[in-house]
């Protein structure tokens, strides 16, 4: 039975992924991308080995996030038929295809980024709501990239039992070649959108506290975005020892965080957060909060870094508990690099396959 997985655009932490599966399918898996990028990304990567068509259709600007529309999507189902269709979101084109399914007995799996605490930020409207309500518990099974969104297709009374797989955002876990942590050249680095989401300036706070106590504090910048001015202007205004390397490729990414110490990764709101992935492969203790998805499932308090509230003296308490602390951040370090294998790109794609297979019975 051919599956069919409808998606935004391609991603780098999903290159890998479709490629497993479509191998373990016996190549019996196209992923369909409405658009190839979204104007706020600067990605540029290898494709993985895998069949994939892109629609190339129109971008259109909703609530400040990008959807889609295109009776085309019709034209390609009837083409190939699929017996499972994976939904990776609910844009107009992927409601269209949930309908088709729905009229040809195909099975459909719900897959989303969002967990129960990040859609409650959003502030949805009542039509939003409703196509959530109809669409969710009319799916065969459901995947989604923490175990918080199992929580969300249970608020819109779906039944996830035994019908519920993590596919969580990630990359091989292969060896690296890294720098021993305690000889890295950086103490912190910060890394992600320059938008008030990632809450760069909650962290630039807390350099600026740390820059006072710390000597010869280094820190490291990865990044882009509409906030870059001022985030720069206040680093600057800080006197901290800094770099900032601007947009790095994913390709690029691990090498950065290997030369720094500790990853800072407060949110606002993230449905997972793949760069406290590209930490932990990189052997870096990350200290974030319980608005990203990777907090307690990635992220373990005392483990490979800490998850903590939102308060600018408790983050500087047990980042400078770390920096003075060698054994402390090699033995953080260490479990970075083995707890993240449990999210490997392999364990996501047989989890995916576990949910193709538990819509056909």
């Amino acid at each position: 039975m051919k599956t069919l997985y409808l998606t935004n655009i391609p991603a780098p932490y999903r290159e890998k992924f479709h490629e497993i599966i479509y191998n373990k399918l016996s190549k019996k898996y196209l992923v369909v991308y409405c658009a190839n990028i979204e104007p706020n990304r600067k990605w540029a990567f290898k494709k993985g080995k895998y069949k994939k068509i892109n629609l190339n259709i129109k971008q259109l600007i909703f609530k400040n996030r990008y959807i889609y529309f295109n009776l085309n999507i019709i034209t390609l189902l009837r083409k190939v038929n699929p017996g499972v269709i994976v939904l990776n979101g609910l844009s107009p084109v992927m409601i269209i295809a949930f309908i088709w399914a729905k009229l040809r007995g195909a099975k459909v799996i719900a897959s989303t980024d969002a967990n129960v605490f990040t859609e409650n930020r959003l502030e949805l409207d009542l039509l939003q709501k409703l196509l959530r309500k109809l669409i969710y518990p009319n799916c065969d099974a459901f995947v989604g990239a923490s175990t918080k969104t199992k929580l969300l297709y249970k608020k819109y009374k779906s039944n996830t039992k035994n019908k519920f797989f993590e596919t969580y955002y990630s990359y091989p876990t292969k060896k690296n070649k890294l720098v021993s942590i305690n000889k890295r050249k950086f103490d912190i680095i910060l890394c992600g959108q320059f938008i008030k989401r990632k809450k760069f300036f909650f962290a630039l706070e807390i350099i600026s506290k740390l820059h006072k106590v710390k000597n010869k504090l280094k820190v490291k910048i990865i990044g882009d975005g509409p906030l870059k001015k001022l985030i720069i202007q206040k680093i600057k205004k800080i006197g901290v020892d800094y770099e900032y390397k601007g947009f790095v490729q994913p390709e690029n990414i691990i090498k950065e965080f290997s030369n720094a110490k500790i990853f800072l990764f407060p949110t606002s709101s993230d449905g997972w957060g793949v760069v406290a992935n590209e930490s932990c492969i990189a052997g870096t203790p990350v200290i974030t909060c319980n608005n990203a998805g990777a907090a307690n499932e990635l992220i373990i308090n005392n483990l490979n870094g800490f998850v903590i509230n939102l308060n600018v003296k408790k983050w500087t308490k047990k980042i400078l508990y770390l920096l003075n602390n060698k054994k402390k951040l090699k033995l953080y370090s260490l479990n970075a690099l083995n707890h993240v294998k449990k999210f490997d790109s392999e364990v996501s794609a047989n989890n995916l396959i576990k949910a193709i297979k538990a819509c056909q019975n």
